[in-house]
């Protein structure tokens, strides 16, 4: 059943089942659909039937390509603080989905981007395909990868500080070498799959991961994990500077044309996104997921009215001329970050070392 939420959502054997169902839109999250998943997951809490929860799509070309980020440009230049409610809403979902106690199985095909992928890593299952494409590209419209980002990516070191500053798309096979998946499953198979599993008399973890082995198979080659030391060796600088010093003065001349597209897409992101992101991924490795949320959540809510944000959408989305004028300084971001920096870092740094 589909209703005005975008999401289609059935209970077949012990599986309660949400397809995301936007798909003129690639699935972006809006936020009745963010309000669809919280209330169906507080509902399939206190039904026996449902023995665990699948989410996946029902379009052909993506999972989920991000959050409504018009709807955010929207209520900002409207005046209201619906964008505020957003955030507050998807970071409460994302909650719930992490720590329901019923296995939570997520099924990827195509585009997992943004906010899809923050939705993708708060489930307990991951099963990806050879079409999926996994990107946090926020960067690119002045934004900071969040959604748990400044945790989940943290985790990988070098590769996360690239994925957050470049918003690189990476593939399946790059994702499974990363950890950001659990299983690759053909597309064809993924039909076959969700009735494997339907038809699963228990679905409990350990029994979801028997049926899901049947299908998988070896995806090709990592072509990121060819690419590691390359990435390790431009991305593990402290600063910004260094970093784009660097891809600048690429020796290698093999690397010279990765380093230079590398350098050409960070030219072309806005300075306070790319400072934010470099800090939060530096600061998430020391930090809880709980503590990482809500540093994010901290951000978020002063960003559109300090930060790129606005500007980004305005020309990549609204009138699409691909001309934005970033902010080259912001005295009063400045002064913000200065206030939640200290207190959400270097005291938790202090402490660990």
């Amino acid at each position: 059943m589909s209703d005005e939420n975008n999401l289609a959502i059935r209970v077949a054997g012990g599986l309660g089942i949400i397809s995301l169902d936007r798909t003129s839109h690639l699935n972006a999250l809006t936020l009745a659909m963010i309000q669809g998943i919280q209330a169906q997951l507080d509902q399939w809490l206190h039904e026996p039937q449902v023995q665990a929860v699948l989410i996946n799509s029902n379009s052909p070309k993506a999972f989920c390509a991000g959050g409504d980020i018009r709807y955010l440009y929207d209520s900002y230049q409207a005046g209201n603080t619906q964008y505020q409610d957003f955030f507050a809403t998807e970071y409460k979902m994302l909650s719930t989905l992490r720590n329901f106690p019923k296995a939570v199985i997520v099924m990827m095909d195509g585009y997992v981007l943004g906010g899809g992928f923050g939705l993708a890593q708060a489930c307990h299952i991951k099963v990806t395909s050879e079409k999926s494409r996994f990107a946090m590209p926020e960067t690119a419209i002045g934004f900071f990868p969040d959604v748990g980002a400044t945790h989940f990516l943290s985790r990988l070191d070098e590769v996360g500080v690239y994925m957050a500053l470049t918003g690189e798309q990476i593939s399946s096979s790059d994702a499974l070498y990363l950890d950001l998946v659990d299983y690759h499953v053909p597309s064809e198979r993924f039909a076959e799959l969700e009735a494997a599993l339907i038809a699963a008399p228990v679905l409990n973890p350990i029994e979801i991961q028997k049926v899901i082995s049947s299908y998988i198979t070896h995806p090709v080659e990592s072509e990121l994990q060819k690419r590691a030391d390359l990435i390790n060796q431009h991305f593990g600088y402290q600063h910004l500077e260094e970093i784009e010093q660097s891809l600048a003065h690429t020796s290698n001349s093999t690397d010279q044309d990765w380093a230079n597209k590398m350098r050409t897409i960070l030219q072309q992101r806005p300075v306070m996104a790319k400072q934010t992101s470099l800090k939060l991924q530096q600061a998430g490795q020391n930090l809880s997921l709980e503590k990482c949320m809500q540093l994010e959540r901290d951000l978020q809510d002063v960003w559109l009215e300090q930060g790129d944000f606005i500007e980004g959408v305005r020309a990549l989305i609204i009138d699409k001329d691909k001309n934005p004028q970033w902010r080259t300084e912001n005295a009063k971001f400045e002064q913000t970050l200065e206030k939640l920096w200290p207190a959400w870092t270097q005291q938790r740094i202090e402490n660990i070392t």
